[in-house]
């Protein structure tokens, strides 16, 4: 059984997809690492992606079992909850578009309690 990742402060939960297929990571803009995982990566922005506040980043291992999920500030050291500010609406629409495509690609899968 996959493991379920929650995003900090998002009442959702996601797991890795059945269906997943290698070429659905490459394309949806994961990175393959030295040790065989696969990152990724995206700013999330209102205007600007080089100013971005806040970034989506996920890995998923080799294996394609394992997955984790987290919104970290900038610079990618510190977790921020974007669902508590109610000025980071944008941020979380982009976010949920996000994770919908991801769905759509059969990447990620929501878990239903």
């Amino acid at each position: 059984m996959a493991n379920i990742a929650v995003i900090n402060g998002d009442k959702r939960k996601f797991t890795v997809s059945p269906d997943l297929k290698l070429y659905a990571l490459i394309d949806a803009g994961f990175v393959k690492t030295a040790k065989g995982n696969f990152n990724y990566e995206h700013p999330l922005y209102n205007d600007s992606p080089y100013n971005a506040p806040t970034k989506l980043k996920m890995t998923i291992n080799k294996d394609l079992s394992h997955l984790t999920m987290v919104v970290t500030d900038r610079n990618g050291l510190q977790k921020v909850n974007i669902f508590k500010n109610k000025q980071l609406a944008a941020t979380v629409e982009l976010l949920n578009y996000i994770l919908k495509d991801l769905e759509e690609r059969k990447i990620l899968l929501e878990v239903k309690d």
